[in-house]
């Protein structure tokens, strides 16, 4: 019960973050040549944050251990990931936050002052790739298959919109309120049969993002250990021009 608390939270802080239209600024930047920084990729880091006077307010080198973050996952404060993502391994970056993108009007304890903007170098130490697979058009088609269960998280409004792909099942997993419906472990429990936690199991969402969300969830917190997304979701699928048939 726990883990099924831990993950319905997980699901519902993620489809309520709030995007910002506040950038942060690039001071210095040296590429990395390594594995790139992707949604759900987990970083190591080394890095040092200071105030704009230079005066240092946390800093982990030195210490017996990088920072391990999973991104998406608001770890970090917003700019700091803004700062993060779409780098790769080796990568050593100087950034300039601004106080909404950090800890805005209320600061941070006794630490951060209200309204600081704040300044952070980082070094990309190593990155692995999340927990889940993202799968093309066609590797679905071969799954579904050889007997992998493909959820259709979306609505039903969308599925009478653009049909649904042969051999998936249409569950909404979310309400109006984006609050996970938790019937769906059930279905997929249900289908999973004896495979468990074990079954071939694929998110299928609008354009992959919410698929993405879930399949995060359930392989990082739920234990699922073939869990995998289409790629690019029913638009991807739309774009090649695959058919798509009635839901019902």
């Amino acid at each position: 019960m726990k883990k099924i608390l831990i993950f319905i939270c997980t699901i519902f802080l993620s489809l309520s973050f709030h995007v910002q239209s506040v950038e942060i600024e690039i001071i210095n930047d040296k590429p990395g040549t390594g594995k790139k920084i992707i949604k759900h990729s987990w970083v190591q880091l080394e890095y040092t944050g200071s105030f704009e006077n230079g005066k240092v307010f946390d800093t982990n080198i030195g210490k017996d251990r990088p920072l391990v973050v999973q991104m998406s996952m608001k770890e970090v404060i917003p700019g700091f990931e803004q700062g993060i993502m779409g780098t790769t391994k080796g990568t050593k970056r100087k950034i300039k936050i601004p106080a909404e993108l950090a800890y805005g009007k209320k600061g941070g304890g006794d630490i951060i002052p209200p309204n600081t903007d704040l300044i952070f170098e980082f070094e990309v130490i190593d990155v692995l790739d999340p927990s889940y697979k993202s799968v093309s058009s066609d590797e679905l088609i071969e799954m579904i298959e050889n007997n992998a269960v493909a959820l259709d998280i979306r609505t039903e409004e969308e599925w009478d919109k653009t049909g649904v792909i042969k051999g998936s099942f249409p569950e909404t997993a979310f309400d109006k309120n984006g609050k996970f419906q938790v019937y769906v472990m059930d279905k997929i429990r249900a289908l999973a049969a004896s495979q468990s936690q074990d079954v071939n199991l694929i998110f299928i969402s609008h354009d992959g993002e919410t698929a993405s969300m879930l399949a995060n969830s359930f392989s990082e917190d739920l234990g699922f250990t073939n869990v995998s997304v289409l790629k690019g979701g029913i638009k991807a699928w739309q774009s090649e021009n695959k058919k798509l048939g009635p839901h019902k």
